[in-house]
């Protein structure tokens, strides 16, 4: 009799608790709720088309009440229909006890970029800023995706958005390439609710959309790509009397006025580029119309603030260079052709091809790290994310981070690789449909793939504290409800 009373006690014990399976509330919806409903999920996505209703199927565990839109909270299984036109959301609010939850499901427009999302850890960084696009002149989205691979915030764009990036201030900008001219173009700087705040471009006008870098203090980095004429490339197999394009740096103040200049025709050795030379010659030289056609001597990718000096990326010397702004001298060049400023580089398997067309050249710690994203191009290898440590007085640069992504075998363009505190790395492998987090040891921990060919020119990473889900969310209805 004891060991009976015991099992119907412990029976009874178990109906007052309910199992953990029985207190997860259940959502489906028509059309399909992306990614399916978790607890831990704060928002969602369906597709609609602006009329349709999207037919929400709600199962609420005991105790728990749920609340559609500013319905009535229900308890129990029911169904509930919401019209929502692009970009609108509905709220779901869980109410157990005096504890509140939401949830927001909202609506994405009907050519909004396919994508798919491997979470296989927990990122480190908070938001992915994204501009997913064909390369070509079809309208594209700048996009801002939480670290479950949900896009929280979108805005589009045509010409489409590239190169996309959280300002100091809050505010987002980019750029729109035209792929099909000359790379030229202005940033534009927009609030979260859309609106255009202003735009930054160089002077003379014609900036190019490879970088802008907004100072703290206003000031803001751009380049130019400048034309020179009459210069002589017969050395390398190219025109006697040849027009190239100069990459230009400039630092200018808020109200557009140049502060600071550089320019790589007066500091770059036309030999710089002879790696380069034989495919620039090959292909299609850049055309800057009316019939004029440019070779593009450096390509200036990246621009990095460091204090008094710069550190300047150009893919066609596969060189990274550091500068001092008050002399305009090159401190120090990582990689590319030997010059007397070249750091001699260790602990690299590959030796003396160090880089190859790299993009994205970036500091974590003042300038004694470098880190790199190293596409590998015209080196026959699969790119690469690198972190250099620098010794100015040795002359060295010492390889001490490396990681590749197996899906990857080869990257013509793009890219970027940002180191994050804790060793964690976020990389765009250039002109591939593949973006995401890794380890240090280059294990993927949160992977997005654009479908249909989409390649996003880099991936910004936003770390916690800098961008509030609430913020991108009052900014998205506020894009409604104008």
């Amino acid at each position: 009799m004891r060991r009976a009373a015991l099992l119907a006690c412990a029976a009874a014990a178990s109906a007052l608790v309910p199992s953990a399976a029985a207190a997860a509330p259940a959502i489906t919806a028509k059309p399909s709720l992306y990614p399916p409903f978790q607890k831990g999920t704060p928002d969602y996505t369906v597709r609609c088309k602006e009329g349709d209703a999207v037919r929400l199927s709600i199962d609420a565990p005991g105790g728990t009440r749920v609340a559609v839109g500013d319905r009535a909270a229900r308890k129990g299984s029911f169904t509930a229909s919401v019209k929502l036109v692009p970009g609108e959301a509905v709220v779901l609010r869980f109410i157990t006890g005096s504890s509140t939850r939401t949830h927001y499901v909202r609506c994405l427009p009907h050519d909004f970029p396919g994508w798919k999302v491997q979470r296989a850890g927990t990122p480190t960084a908070r938001w992915y800023i994204a501009t997913p696009t064909r390369n070509t002149i079809a309208a594209g989205f700048m996009v801002v995706f939480d670290n479950h691979g949900v896009p929280v915030w979108w805005m589009k764009g045509n010409p489409p958005p590239f190169n996309a990036q959280l300002l100091p201030n809050g505010n987002l900008a980019w750029t729109r390439w035209v792929f099909s001219r000359a790379p030229s173009g202005y940033y534009e700087e927009h609030a979260l609710d859309g609106s255009l705040v202003r735009t930054y471009d160089t002077s003379p006008r014609g900036s190019n959309p490879h970088e802008l870098v907004v100072l703290p203090n206003g000031n803001f980095l751009m380049v130019a790509y400048r034309p020179r004429d009459g210069v002589d490339l017969s050395r390398w197999g190219g025109p006697k009397n040849a027009t190239v394009l100069d990459g230009e740096l400039q630092e200018l103040d808020p109200n557009g006025h140049v502060l600071w200049s550089w320019s790589t025709a007066d500091h770059l050795r036309l030999s710089e580029t002879k790696h380069w030379y034989p495919k620039l010659f090959k292909d299609r030289p850049v055309d800057l119309g009316n019939g004029r056609f440019a070779y593009d001597l450096a390509h200036v990718n990246s621009i990095e603030p460091l204090g008094g000096r710069v550190i300047m990326s150009a893919r066609h010397t596969d060189a990274v260079y550091e500068i001092d702004k008050a002399t305009g001298k090159i401190v120090w060049k990582l990689g590319g052709t030997k010059t007397p400023e070249r750091l001699r580089i260790t602990n690299d398997p590959e030796g003396s091809n160090e880089l190859g067309g790299q993009h994205d050249a970036r500091t974590t710690d003042g300038g004694t790290t470098i880190t790199v994203y190293d596409n590998g191009t015209l080196r026959d290898r699969p790119p690469r994310a690198l972190a250099f440590r620098i010794d100015r007085a040795k002359g060295t640069a010492k390889l001490v981070r490396s990681i590749a992504y197996a899906p990857v075998g080869k990257s013509t363009c793009c890219g970027s690789a940002r180191l994050l505190p804790g060793g964690h790395w976020v990389v765009s492998w250039g002109n591939n449909s593949d973006v995401g987090e890794l380890t240090a040891s280059g294990r993927p921990v949160l992977t997005l793939h654009f479908r249909s060919g989409r390649v996003s020119y880099r991936l910004a990473p936003v770390l916690a504290g800098r961008l509030s889900r609430g913020a991108l969310r009052r900014g998205m209805d506020a894009m409604i409800a104008k």
